[in-house]
């Protein structure tokens, strides 16, 4: 057994009444109930004893040994934890946006000081022998069935140590449909798009199946998965609102055109495929966001570069959508924190229903937890009493 594990399950369990109300909290809001108290998601540094705990591991490392997998798992956990506000604690087989488009047959390069990446692509003619009822199995790739085997031990070693209910397995890093078919094939992808649509849709509808199969491989592996789903060591979504987060980072480089004809179909289908979800994007594509925000099968947005975007008229554009916003936004220079939430809750709040239409992620040094909680507390009975 590596490091001090009973240590953090004893404190894990220490904190149950923090994790059940944060996630009947994150549950209730985005179910449309009215909120007492917006949701804040805070996950603060470990203390000095907790780093002795559990070593950490870098992203080589882990990558096909299920024990290093979870310790990892277990630090970024307490960090949930401290915050002791609003976030829900889980794990995930770490593996890197390329382990569902690695059943293609391409692997991943590892590296000690970042995540995996899809350096080598699928030829053209390999995809155009691939059937549109083409079967993908766990065994198509070494990384995806080290990735199944992760989480079966992700999930045997959280019910041993009596967690289940208490910290979650999410699932693998899943890319969208435009997404994952970049990554298996690469940048040609954009010349086929104008040159070979034909073969753009073909390609689309077998990352599309990738995705189903790799979706329900993890479902299998995750308890609780037909009731919620959580992600990223912070969110939970019930299951009958959204169960996926599927990310559209490639697809702010379309043109409208294109976003019409290969990303929006595809999306709406794999969004569909799981009752729905949140979709994430790096960069900034005006017309994408019109696009997430009339999708009715998007029940949130997340943004990778927030700075990019003037999130106050975002934020009320969620709120007039009904779709939350999830994730951090940035605090300006400068900025006091009563005002940084203030800027943040003011847009999201529809005095209507009660309702706020955001879920933020903030870090924080674990002496500044007080702190924070009490000046958003605040904020948020300031923005209500307007």
């Amino acid at each position: 057994m590596i490091g001090e594990i009973e240590k953090v399950f004893d404190y894990i369990k220490a904190n149950d009444a923090y994790i059940k109300k944060a996630k009947d909290a994150q549950i209730s809001a985005w179910r449309g109930e009215k909120n007492d108290m917006p949701v804040l998601t805070l996950t603060c540094s470990l203390t000095e004893e907790q780093n002795k705990w559990l070593p950490g591991y870098n992203p080589k490392e882990i990558h096909f040994d299920s024990e290093k997998m979870f310790a990892n798992g277990l630090r970024d956990v307490l960090t949930a934890i401290n915050g002791n506000c609003g976030a829900v604690p889980s794990m995930r087989a770490n593996m890197g946006c390329g382990i569902i488009p690695s059943l293609f047959g391409n692997e991943q390069r590892l590296f000690d000081d970042k995540m995996p990446w899809l350096l080598d692509h699928v030829k053209k003619e390999t995809i155009e022998g691939m059937s549109k009822d083409h079967s993908f199995n766990i065994n198509g790739s070494e990384e995806f069935f080290a990735a199944m085997t992760h989480m079966d031990y992700l999930t045997e070693k959280l019910r041993d140590g009596g967690l289940d209910g208490k910290v979650f397995v999410y699932p693998l890093d899943l890319q969208g449909p435009i997404d994952s078919a970049h990554l298996v094939y690469g940048d040609t992808i954009f010349y086929d798009f104008y040159d070979d649509p034909e073969f753009a849709h073909h390609l689309l509808k077998l990352s599309n199946k990738s995705v189903y199969f790799a979706m329900d491989e993890c479902f299998k592996r995750m308890d609780q998965s037909d009731e919620l789903v959580t992600h990223y060591n912070a969110f939970v979504l019930p299951s009958d609102v959204g169960t996926v987060k599927i990310s559209e980072d490639t697809t702010t480089l379309l043109s409208p055109a294109l976003i019409d004809e290969f990303a929006q179909p595809y999306l709406h289908e794999m969004l569909g495929r799981f009752n729905g979800g949140y979709v994430h994007y790096c960069g900034k594509n005006d017309y994408l966001l019109d696009v997430l925000l009339k999708e009715p099968l998007a029940c949130g947005i997340n943004f990778g570069n927030p700075d990019k975007h003037d999130m106050t008229e975002v934020l009320k554009r969620c709120r007039d959508s009904k779709k939350l916003y999830i994730g951090a936004i940035n605090r300006q220079a400068g900025e006091e924190l009563s005002d940084y939430f203030g800027r943040i809750l003011e847009p999201s709040y529809d005095r209507e229903t009660g309702r706020f239409y955001v879920i933020l992620q903030y870090w924080c040094a674990a002496n500044e937890r007080e702190h924070v909680i009490g000046e958003f507390e605040r904020a948020a009975e300031n923005v209500m009493k307007l």
